[in-house]
């Protein structure tokens, strides 16, 4: 082989693989682009549950499970609100404190207080408070988590340290003629209970700032 077609082949090879590598690397950005979510576990929210009546109370239903969250008693407006199965009892709690300085919500898991959902300072952001007890390991504390995106609209995101933990995003479920509803996908190998306890904590959040008429959204 002469120097010439040394040069051609090299030149080939070369060639070749920055094809391959180009090919790989935007079939990769398209998936996540085109799909972020696929082959998380996707929930539904029904938003009417809450807002009392015995016409619907399956607040929360997988769409892959079967399983569901039923609002037992309570309403957006009558506290507390407890949210569970019939045959289990409550899984979660809401309440809403008589007497207290700030506008706020207490979320309880399995008997145990958790979270506090309080009217933020700046421009009606809401502020995540821990309630002082010790959880289990697979529960996010407070100070970890993060909101981004536009909640009013039920498109934003969940994260744990900077991690995305539940995107909530609307979609018209099929098995639903309910069009307030909307999804939530949680990514595989994490807690679903604490995670859907926050979205509906803010779901009762967004519902009594209706009546106040004032906004509540959060920064990008």
């Amino acid at each position: 082989m002469d120097s010439n077609d040394f040069l051609l082949l090299s030149l080939a090879v070369t060639g070749l693989a920055l094809l391959v590598s180009l090919f790989v690397s935007t079939s990769d950005r398209g998936v996540i682009e085109e799909n972020p979510i696929s082959g998380w576990k996707k929930f539904t929210i029904r938003p009417d549950a809450l807002a009392g009546g015995d016409n619907q109370r399956t607040l929360v239903s997988s769409q892959e499970s079967g399983g569901e969250l039923e609002v037992l008693s309570g309403n957006s407006g009558s506290f507390p609100i407890k949210i569970g199965h019939r045959k289990h009892g409550a899984l979660l709690v809401i309440e809403k404190p008589l007497l207290s300085l700030t506008s706020s919500l207490k979320v309880s898991l399995l008997g145990q207080p958790w979270i506090q959902i309080r009217t933020g300072r700046k421009k009606g952001i809401p502020r995540l408070v821990g309630a002082g007890t010790r959880m289990a390991d697979e529960v996010p504390e407070a100070g970890s988590l993060r909101l981004n995106g536009d909640l009013p609209a039920r498109e934003y995101e969940i994260r744990v340290r900077e991690k995305i933990a539940a995107t909530v995003f609307r979609e018209q479920a099929d098995d639903s003629g309910d069009e307030g509803c909307y999804q939530v996908a949680l990514p595989e190998g994490i807690p679903e209970l604490p995670f859907l306890a926050l979205v509906v904590g803010l779901e009762v959040e967004l519902a009594a700032c209706v009546r106040p008429a004032r906004t509540l959204s959060v920064e990008s």
